[in-house]
């Protein structure tokens, strides 16, 4: 175990705890946290399909400019693909939009540029909001053929919308609990008990017994925390949220006992809205719970500075978020993937090579390395083993990409509103609602949504 020293500004560790849902956090000031963060560096070429990923000499002389949008945490990933698309085609331009701070925004961004004639080649796009960019942006159909041998076919399925492969995910991540050993053990609880719902609350029961005035566990609900928090614990007994036809199922069982775990979880404090400025300010500094809810994307740089802090503070561990009991883990993967939305036939030749070139190994683990992401890549993975013997708390969350279950992408035209109404419907029932009338709503509401 690591220490966590108590003392820290807040934008120190909200640059080294991104925990937005499909990515983290921007830009930041100068802090402990820079140095994780990837650089530009040149990305290798070689391609299971050579011919099929890279440009014809036509094209790559006729292609002068290219446009990628992409939120502003992976501003540095996208300069990687820069380096070496204009090292390798003298004479272009990769310009990168990456001004959006989420997802949603970067939708609104695209769609607005388009509308004013603004070229659009290359964009990131969150994994629930696919369908978006398949229906309504245009992204184009890809191969996984032009992927290279060493890329992870598992991860595939997470970019496919209706079948149609309009994505390559770049970069997962799934749910992780952390928590404060000193006060796990003062209150006689094993962590590992943590790994299901009712683990959690006899561990929870022990530690508000324990005196030691700290409220047991937070489970953050803003940035979409609360569907996925929902979501995950429901796909631990096999009914995700939206079902196999793409229908919304807040109705099932499984929805049900997972809402009753948030509820009992809502009892044992005021849960914290936002996950960063306000869930890891009240474990990581003020030590205010004993466990919280973080992205694996976020144990990284948290683990890192937790370790250079030395003997001070406390002693931190993580675990896979828990399932419901007589469940298994099923994680639900959050993160994104690489679109193309070119139409033109050289423009999307240039951005299928840009987007192979993300892809690179070298890029990928440097982006992990930044963010703890779990790899797509077996190269990445082989480039990976100083980082993971330096955090061997890590590896246990690979182990969990066979069981990786995708998230909603909702379609019909107000689709993208539902991921936060869910949320909203998950503050509710933490907050003391009636868990029956309020799912029930959250089900009319869903259905509303997608038709």
């Amino acid at each position: 175990m690591t220490r966590f020293r108590r003392a820290v500004p807040l934008a120190v560790v909200a640059a080294l705890f991104p925990l937005a849902a499909c990515g983290g956090g921007g830009s930041t000031p100068a802090s402990p946290g820079e140095g994780l963060r990837p650089t530009a560096r040149t990305a290798a070429a070689g391609v299971d399909d050579v011919e099929g990923a890279k440009a014809s000499p036509q094209c790559a002389a006729q292609v002068k400019t290219l446009r990628m949008y992409a939120v502003g945490n992976l501003n540095d990933v996208a300069k990687s693909g820069k380096a070496y698309m204009e090292k390798t085609h003298p004479g272009l331009t990769v310009e990168i939009v990456a001004t959006a701070p989420n997802y949603v925004a970067l939708v609104q961004q695209l769609s607005a540029d388009r509308s004013a004639h603004q070229q659009v080649d290359v964009a990131v796009a969150g994994f629930d909001v696919l369908p978006v960019f398949a229906d309504q942006l245009g992204a184009q159909e890809l191969s996984p053929r032009l992927l290279r041998a060493s890329y992870d076919q598992r991860m595939v399925p997470l970019g496919q919308v209706g079948g149609r492969q309009v994505g390559i995910p770049q970069q997962v991540s799934t749910l992780t609990l952390v928590y404060n050993l000193d006060i796990l053990e003062k209150a006689g609880v094993d962590p590992k008990t943590l790994t299901t719902t009712d683990g959690v609350i006899a561990a929870a029961d022990k530690i508000k017994a324990s005196g030691q005035d700290v409220q047991p566990i937070d489970i953050p609900t803003g940035q979409q925390f609360g569907q996925w928090a929902l979501n995950t614990l429901a796909s631990s007994k096999g009914a995700p949220i939206q079902d196999e036809a793409g229908r919304p199922r807040l109705n099932s069982p499984q929805a049900l006992e997972a809402a009753r775990f948030l509820a009992k979880v809502g009892t044992y404090g005021p849960q914290s809205d936002d996950p960063t400025n306000q869930g890891l300010l009240r474990f990581g500094i003020r030590k205010q719970t004993a466990m919280t809810m973080v992205t694996v994307a976020a144990l990284a740089g948290g683990l890192k500075f937790i370790q250079d802090q030395g003997a001070q503070g406390f002693r931190a561990g993580a675990v896979p978020f828990p399932t419901l009991p007589g469940g298994k883990q099923a994680p639900v993967a959050g993160g994104n993937a690489l679109t193309v939305l070119s139409t033109d036939q050289c423009q999307k030749e240039m951005a299928t090579e840009l987007v192979v070139s993300l892809l690179a190994p070298d890029v990928l683990a440097a982006s992990t390395e930044a963010l703890s992401y779990l790899p797509v890549d077996s190269a990445e993975l082989t480039r990976l083993e100083p980082f993971y013997r330096q955090y061997p708390q890590l590896l246990p969350f690979n182990d969990l990409i066979p069981s990786l279950v995708a998230p909603p992408s909702w379609g019909g035209a107000r689709g993208g509103e539902l991921p936060p109404a869910l949320s909203d419907q998950v503050v509710r029932i933490m907050t003391g609602a009636d868990v029956d009338k309020t799912l029930a709503a959250a089900q009319a509401e869903a259905e509303a949504l997608t038709r």
